[in-house]
C-alpha cells in the first residue's frame, strides 16, 4: 500500500510542475457538494478582502473593486464542516506529499452575478512570514455555473471550467522558491447561475498551531 501511495504522490507532483495546472474531476461527489453547500448556509459570510500593498509599502487585507465576492473563514464554520474539511485534507495528503499542519485555514467563497477576482498571484508576499510562501493552491468548486465563473491562467493560455466536485491544483513557486509568475490567474465573472468554492494553500513551513 505504501508503494502504491508513493507512486501516486510522485505522479501527481510531476503533473503539477512549474507550468502545469492539474484538474481532477469528481474529487468531491455531487452529494458531498450538496452537503457542504447546505452546511455553508450556517457560515458567517463577509465581503472578501484582498491582500494589497499600501502607500507606506506595507500590505494588508482591504476591500477592493478588483474582488467582488463574499468569504466565510474556517474559524467561523460549524463543527460538522470542520470535520469534513479534515477528511478532505486527508484525501489531499494522499495525492501530494505534505504535512497538513502546513496548510492555511480554509476559505469558502461565494460569488454574486458579475462577481469575480481580477488577475493576481497567490504567492510572492510572504518571504518574511514564519510559514514561508504558498507552494500549492488547492481549489475546489462546489457548484457548476451555467455561464462564466471559470479560472483563467492568461500566461498559460488556459481557462479551467468551473464544475462541481472538481479539484484544481497548481504550483505557485519555481524550484528556487521564487514566485511563479506564470501562475497569474483570475476568477472570471459569474454570468449565470451560482459559484461557490473552497480554497486553501500549502505553505513551505508549519502554518497551523
Amino acid at each position: 500500500m505504501g508503494s502504491i501511495r508513493a507512486s501516486r504522490v510522485q505522479h501527481m507532483e510531476a503533473d503539477i510542475g512549474e507550468h502545469a495546472v492539474l484538474e481532477i474531476d469528481g474529487f468531491l461527489s455531487s452529494s458531498e457538494c450538496r452537503w457542504i453547500l447546505n452546511e455553508l448556509k450556517y457560515a458567517c459570510w463577509r465581503p472578501s478582502l484582498t491582500y494589497m500593498e499600501q502607500d507606506d509599502g506595507t500590505r494588508r487585507d482591504v476591500l477592493s473593486p478588483l474582488r467582488v465576492s463574499e468569504t466565510a473563514q474556517q474559524s467561523l464554520l460549524t463543527n460538522e464542516m470542520l470535520d469534513k474539511l479534515a477528511e478532505i485534507e486527508r484525501r489531499l495528503a494522499g495525492f501530494v506529499e505534505m504535512e497538513t499542519s502546513h496548510l492555511e485555514t480554509w476559505q469558502a467563497t461565494d460569488y454574486p452575478l458579475g462577481g469575480n477576482f481580477y488577475y493576481h498571484m497567490d504567492s510572492g508576499y510572504w518571504d518574511t512570514h514564519p510559514a514561508g510562501d504558498r507552494i500549492y493552491t488547492f481549489l475546489l468548486y462546489l457548484t457548476t455555473p451555467e455561464r462564466g465563473g471559470g479560472t483563467d491562467f492568461r500566461a498559460l493560455g488556459r481557462r479551467v471550467r468551473a464544475k462541481a466536485g472538481k479539484l484544481v491544483v497548481w504550483n505557485n513557486l519555481f524550484a528556487n522558491g521564487d514566485s511563479n509568475h506564470r501562475m497569474i490567474h483570475s476568477s472570471m465573472p459569474l454570468l449565470k447561475g451560482r459559484k461557490t468554492t473552497l480554497v486553501t494553500w500549502l505553505r513551505q513551513k508549519r502554518f497551523r498551531e
